[in-house]
């Protein structure tokens, strides 16, 4: 027996031969001999009771639960028994409770531990089976032995057990590795290769930890870029395609076995991608064409450069968007629908009445439409409406303001900016393409924009700013306010372009040419104000009948300006005469009195027209009413009331 073995002895005898516990004895470890008095309070150092056990279900539940532990540790453990060069041992696996999970042995110790009730299930507690290195491992959360006689309790004597904690990544125990050797043959060495196996199996448990979490990461990105509505394309600097999601193969029209061939092989990359890569910076939204297995696909292109930790291109990603996707998402973000149907046109009048059933028949056709008239009498309207009854009513509308566009600028617009690359900014026409593109006072198109649309209209091309000839499905209604006619004769305006743009000629005839139309759409303006204003609006007869009569040179527009003027100075719900400007009134009054000639007849009707024209002057004012017609108040009074005059309406 090695001599510390041998004190050990003589200091256990010593101590469980004392009558108290708390007797302090010689050459004692002070930890030792606390675990010992703790363990002599609880238990008989010559009495071994059997460990607890868990078994059947309930063993099978705890292996589950350690399933992580188990795939590590158990080959783990079987390659240091392979080469433990001893021929009675044992190596265990415990969980953090102590309860041993799996055991390795030869068959003269697995024969004295089952003695002693230790086999797979059985529990190494302090409370029970007194001092253990798996207990105090478990306790001291270090790696720790203990031999013969350090053990308190008499059945253990003959061995020297060796225990060591397994951490997790975040400094928890997930159990115990341990080394059961006969007493007499312990070593040295034993406990460091129990902690430098405890600390490996850790390790490796992190790094499938690491694994299982970067594999879960990677499952998710991969269901991630596979819903994704872009095409995700990704290589590696040597050419090989390294991923390419199911978007990228229906945009490219390609399989799913793509993956690690050359990048070349497969497809062309423009010449703007290959300029980005070359010079090592991304590009974003870049719209191009991709040749791919012989057909030119066009595409908007961003690509991505991935970098390592040396700064190093690790490889390439280019976001592919279908063209025509990008494109309905400027429209729907700009705007570019139309709202107006036919239904929302307003026009009881003969004259209306025809020009409608005349955008009812363009509608149905495909050529041109030329809107022509006078400002005010909602063109852009009628242009929606004509849209929204085709067949591309599902499509882009586009209303381009001619006139607000500098000239300077115009080619750009209509033609498309040029940019690096072998890309152009897309033109106006490539916007609406599929749908519509309303040209609102076409007159004032350069000659330049005038040509393209010339051109377009004849082939179905377009020539790019960038030289490019792109085909494009666009249908052109125009609109003016002027005589295109007179515009060609005067050379401002291309013949050929208003031959082909009277496909549809239609005109739409000004207010004052239908006042029966007035009523309706004041009605149609006073229900939009009452929606907005939560509150309703009519018009009084005596404000009507000034409505109807007026002229109305600014057309649709001036009278929704004027309505909406009458509304905010009514102070009910009734709009009255008075609440209408005085141009209106004296531009009525002044109409009145020129029309009708002055006779005997109707010498009623000229006082009170005059009577009108100076309360409208006046407004209101009884005093200064009285100096301007030079009459009595009296005189006046009495006219007011003959005539059912209200000076409250002008004031």
């Amino acid at each position: 027996m090695h001599p510390r073995q041998a004190l050990t002895k003589a200091i256990w005898h010593a101590f469980v031969s004392q009558p108290s516990v708390e007797a302090s004895l010689p050459d004692i470890d002070p930890h030792l001999q606390q675990v010992w008095a703790r363990c002599r309070r609880q238990q008989r150092h010559d009495h071994w009771p059997r460990p607890h056990r868990a078994k059947g279900v309930t063993f099978d539940s705890i292996l589950k639960s350690k399933a992580a532990l188990m795939n590590v540790a158990v080959p783990a453990i079987e390659d240091i028994y392979e080469y433990l060069e001893n021929d009675s041992c044992a190596l265990l696996i415990c969980d953090e409770t102590g309860c041993t999970l799996y055991s390795c042995a030869t068959d003269d110790m697995q024969h004295k531990l089952h003695e002693l009730g230790i086999q797979e299930g059985s529990y190494w507690r302090e409370g029970i089976i007194g001092n253990n290195a798996v207990s105090s491992a478990r306790h001291l959360a270090k790696a720790t032995q203990t031999i013969g006689y350090e053990h308190f309790k008499q059945a253990l004597h003959d061995f020297a057990v060796y225990a060591a904690p397994v951490f997790d990544g975040n400094g928890s125990a997930q159990g115990c590795i341990a080394l059961v050797l006969p007493a007499e043959k312990a070593s040295v060495s034993a406990l460091g290769l129990i902690h430098s196996a405890a600390r490996d199996i850790a390790s490796q448990m992190r790094a499938d930890n690491m694994l299982t979490e970067s594999n879960q990461h990677l499952s998710e990105v991969h269901v991630l870029l596979e819903g994704v509505a872009e095409g995700v394309l990704a290589w590696y600097p040597n050419g090989k395609i390294h991923y390419l999601n199911r978007k990228g193969r229906e945009l490219l029209g390609l399989g799913a076995g793509e993956s690690g061939r050359d990048i070349s092989t497969v497809m062309t990359l423009p010449q703007s991608i290959q300029q980005a890569i070359r010079r090592g910076k991304g590009v974003d939204m870049v719209e191009t064409t991709i040749e791919c297995k012989g057909k030119l696909i066009p595409l908007v292109v961003s690509l991505k450069i991935v970098k390592n930790d040396q700064n190093e291109t690790h490889c390439y990603i280019a976001l592919l968007y279908p063209l025509k996707h990008i494109r309905d998402l400027i429209h729907h973000h700009a705007g570019n629908r139309a709202r107006l149907t036919f239904d929302d046109i307003v026009g009881i009048s003969d004259a209306m009445q025809r020009t409608i059933r005349q955008a009812r028949h363009a509608a149905r056709g495909r050529g041109p439409v030329l809107l022509h008239g006078e400002d005010g009498l909602g063109k852009s309207h009628l242009a929606q409406a004509i849209h929204n009854a085709s067949d591309r009513q599902d499509q882009p509308f586009i209303a381009i303001n001619c006139q607000a566009i500098p000239k300077e600028l115009m080619a750009t617009e209509f033609l498309g900016a040029i940019q690096e690359g072998d890309s152009a900014a897309a033109s106006k026409f490539e916007l609406a393409h599929g749908g519509t593109l309303f040209l609102d006072q076409v007159e004032c198109l350069s000659a330049e924009v005038q040509a393209a649309l010339l051109h377009l209209l004849k082939t179905g091309l377009l020539n790019r700013m960038n030289g490019n000839i792109v085909s494009v499905d666009v249908r052109i209604i125009a609109s003016s306010t002027i005589d295109l006619a007179q515009a060609v004769t005067e050379k401002h305006f291309r013949a050929q372009l208003l031959l082909e743009l009277q496909t549809f000629d239609i005109p739409v005839p000004p207010l004052r040419e239908r006042r029966e139309d007035v009523a309706a759409l004041v009605e149609r303006n006073l229900m939009l104000l009452t929606a907005e204003k939560k509150h309703p609006l009519h018009a009084g007869p005596d404000a009507m009948s000034y409505l109807e009569n007026y002229r109305w040179p600014g057309n649709h527009r001036e009278l929704r300006n004027v309505i909406e003027r009458a509304a905010n100075f009514a102070q009910g719900t009734l709009i009255e005469a008075g609440d209408l400007p005085d141009s209106i009134l004296l531009a009525t009054v002044q109409a009145t009195d020129n029309a009708q000639p002055q006779s005997s007849n109707n010498l009623a009707d000229a006082e009170r027209n005059t009577i009108i024209r100076s309360a409208i002057l006046c407004r209101g004012t009884i005093s200064k009413m009285c100096d301007d017609l030079q009459i009595s108040r009296t005189t006046l009074w009495r006219k007011l009331k003959h005539y059912g005059l209200e000076m409250n309406d002008y004031k």
